[in-house]
């Protein structure tokens, strides 16, 4: 039987950042350890295998090697439970509510422990300010279902919308996902180019930015900047590209973040949220191609309508 449209959720349901932002900072560190599994892999260029994946419940890490077979941590967001299964047949899982990062850390470890898998990360958080070991973050923090709900919803929507708006595209892609480091989705297009990493790159950043890419994304917002937004940067940077004009009207320049910014409160206010956010990549996508002066046949149905 199909499912009614009028039941649906919103695929666009409001979030507003102080609501969200203690279910964000359990979240962005309990998902940067199950994250950090991943590590275990063979690195991919500009880290293509070490986002989550967003599933038709939450988010996965997808299979991970392990033993000759393969264990998969997935977070449900409907059900709001965090599950470890195994190729051998054995599944675990324990409930997401409030409670500390290091409460959070030790019930994922006794989760992989008790399938049988034995492994390790470096505790320290990546790509946050002031960092606290995971195991030593013991402050109580609020977890909303409603919140998470809302956020991996948003989610959802943003992949669906990048995957119309990559459709097009000729070049290097890599896939849709979450990146756990600064918990935002992203969808990078690459023009074949090798770039050169600024002078005070960390480690991460010198094997991110070594190729000259667009990257367009949504995130649900930070202390510096208290709302959640989609935005678009190219790198290297080119000159001229605060000048260039995007759409939708809301669209605009940060010059403070050097990217294009389309906050996600304007998007809900739009007759046609899908509509307008493919117009927002394609034109930002556009305008970091033009000034970059990227080969016009990698663009395909990147170029605005």
């Amino acid at each position: 039987m199909p499912v009614r449209s009028d039941v649906l959720p919103d695929p666009w349901p409001p979030l507003a950042y102080p609501d969200f932002a203690s279910t964000q900072y359990l979240f962005h560190m309990g998902l940067q350890a199950v994250g950090k599994l991943k590590l275990k892999a063979p690195f991919q260029p500009q880290w293509s295998a070490v986002p989550l994946w967003i599933s038709a419940r939450g988010l996965t890490t997808g299979p991970i090697d392990y033993a000759g077979g393969a264990y998969e941590v997935s977070a449900d967001l409907i059900s709001h439970e965090l599950t470890c299964v195994t190729s051998w047949g054995a599944a675990k899982r324990f409930k997401l509510a409030s409670m500390s990062v290091a409460e959070f850390v030790e019930q994922l470890f006794d989760l992989l422990q008790n399938v049988g898998i034995d492994v390790s990360i470096n505790l320290m958080p990546q790509e946050v300010a002031s960092p606290t070991r995971f195991d030593q973050d013991q402050q109580q923090r609020a977890y909303e279902p409603a919140m998470a709900n809302r956020w991996w919803r948003i989610l959802l929507s943003t992949q669906r919308v990048m995957q119309m708006f990559r459709g097009g595209f000729q070049g290097k892609t890599q896939p849709i996902g979450l990146m756990w480091g600064t918990l935002d989705i992203r969808d990078v297009l690459f023009n074949g180019k090798p770039a050169a990493p600024a002078p005070n790159a960390d480690y991460i950043r010198r094997n991110a930015m070594n190729a000259e890419l667009i990257e367009m994304g949504w995130w649900a917002g930070s202390a510096a900047y208290p709302r959640p937004a989609f935005y678009s940067f190219t790198y290297p940077q080119p000159a001229g590209i605060e000048d260039a004009e995007v759409s939708p009207a809301s669209a605009h320049w940060d010059a403070a973040m050097g990217e294009f910014i389309l906050d996600y409160d304007e998007l809900r206010k739009s007759k046609d949220p899908d509509a307008d956010l493919l117009q927002f990549f394609r034109s930002a996508f556009h305008a970091g191609a033009e000034c970059a002066r990227w080969d016009p046949h990698l663009m395909g149905s990147g170029r605005p309508d």
